[in-house]
């Protein structure tokens, strides 16, 4: 498990929220974006001090001539995107780029779990024994993330959402915020929980669940 593994030089692909929230968690680490990266025609950037590339084209002008060794990756793009955090993680991984794996110097983490790599852990969460976080997951701030929970890679979960012991998330699948999944629960992939939901049964794949308790609201296409 290696977290707060910055290289020299930082990509930041992605320039909205995520990227502004995650700046001071970098910054407080000793490190900071060397470069901006958006597939957003017409984006500009919300870093006065930093300019942005638009697009794999302008990214691969750019990168032209440059150590790959040199540089680490961050992709600062919220859900529902997991799949897009999982594609840019590959091209860029090609390209010999290092993934950086994030964790806010607030959060709790038993030494006993695994966290992938470009994962994103933000202020005040807790991740309890054995749990497994797949690649290019979110933990947004103080959620809770219990024992022998399994993550798979893109999710995100939502600020304060909790995850009781031994849940199971699918690929790009979204908890958003306070929501809660009792225990032994499965969420299949691709699915979103809505705000506030109380989950008490298994969420099917590529569908949206609210209320509490939660029930099922439609497909998620």
């Amino acid at each position: 498990m290696r977290l707060n593994n910055f290289k020299k030089n930082l990509i930041c692909w992605g320039a909205a929220d995520q990227a502004i929230v995650l700046q001071p968690i970098i910054e407080s680490l000793g490190a900071k974006y060397d470069v901006l990266v958006d597939d957003t025609p017409n984006k500009s950037s919300p870093f006065k001090e930093l300019d942005l590339l638009l697009g794999r084209k302008a990214f691969e002008t750019w990168f032209s001539g440059r150590k790959s060794s040199e540089y680490g990756f961050i992709i600062a793009i919220g859900n529902p995107y997991g799949v897009v955090r999982c594609e840019l993680h590959d091209y860029l991984l090609s390209m010999g780029i290092t993934p950086v794996t994030i964790c806010d110097s607030s959060a709790l983490l038993d030494k006993n779990i695994h966290v992938g790599e470009g994962v994103q852990i933000m202020k005040g969460v807790i991740v309890n024994a054995h749990a497994k976080i797949g690649k290019q997951t979110i933990l947004n701030t103080r959620s809770t993330i219990e024992h022998h929970d399994e993550l798979a890679e893109g999710v995100e979960i939502g600020p304060s959402a909790t995850l009781c012991g031994r849940v199971i998330v699918g690929s790009y699948s979204w908890i958003c915020a306070g929501a809660t999944i009792l225990p032994r629960i499965l969420i299949g992939e691709n699915s979103i929980v809505g705000a506030g939901a109380l989950v008490r049964q298994a969420v099917s794949a590529n569908s949206v669940f609210a209320g509490v308790p939660a029930k099922f609201i439609k497909h998620n296409q």
